[in-house]
């Protein structure tokens, strides 16, 4: 009898572990969301540097949040989210991954990282899960994202190649030029309608060209 009854009481214990445990991750992460929204906020203000230090202090949040709970469901997306933003490329996508994993498929993840990976240069794989996003989420909203952060991609690259030729860096600019292209084109198979994107593109290529 004093057998069980120490057992119950230890089974009570652990429960009582876990339950405080989750509760205290549950108040960490929601601590997260609130930095990552203000860093929002920040950035559409123009506070830049203000909203790079409240998100990077919402990924150490989620990364406290997984510590506590490696079980949370949902710390995983909102810190790759976080390393997208700060643009660690490399660390969002092993997120994403594992976010991807084991939870509910969610565009958002798929969508974000598909742009990681294009950031990095693997055009074919983001490509593939851009794709995988716009099937799980056929809205006008996510597609109009997609397109604009892949034409800013584009852009940016194209500045880049040109910054290499003045250098004298012939080759990485080739490189750049072409991969400015290359995402330029894959924005317009998301959306052909964007004659502003067209043009650009059509003016890269004529500059790659000359």
């Amino acid at each position: 009898m004093k057998k069980r009854l120490f057992t119950i009481i230890i089974s009570l214990s652990i429960i009582s572990c876990q339950q405080t445990k989750k509760e205290k991750a549950f108040k960490i992460f929601n601590e997260g969301v609130t930095l990552s929204l203000n860093a929002g906020t920040e950035a559409n203000r123009g506070n830049e540097k203000t909203a790079i230090e409240l998100n990077d202090k919402a990924i150490e949040k989620f990364r406290e949040t997984l510590r506590t709970d490696s079980t949370h469901s949902i710390a995983r997306s909102a810190l790759a989210h976080s390393l997208y933003i700060s643009k660690k490329y490399d660390e969002a996508i092993e997120w994403f991954k594992r976010a991807n994993a084991i939870g509910k498929a969610e565009a958002v993840n798929y969508m974000e990282l598909g742009l990681s990976q294009i950031n990095l240069g693997q055009t074919a794989e983001g490509e593939k899960n851009l794709f995988k996003a716009l099937e799980l989420d056929k809205s006008e909203e996510i597609r109009e994202i997609t397109v604009e952060d892949l034409y800013d991609i584009g852009k940016l690259a194209f500045k880049y190649g040109d910054a290499y030729k003045k250098e004298g860096k012939t080759e990485k600019a080739l490189t750049y030029k072409q991969f400015s292209i290359d995402v330029l084109k894959l924005s317009l198979k998301i959306n052909p309608a964007r004659a502003d994107i067209r043009s650009t593109a059509d003016s890269c290529a004529k500059q790659l060209m000359d």
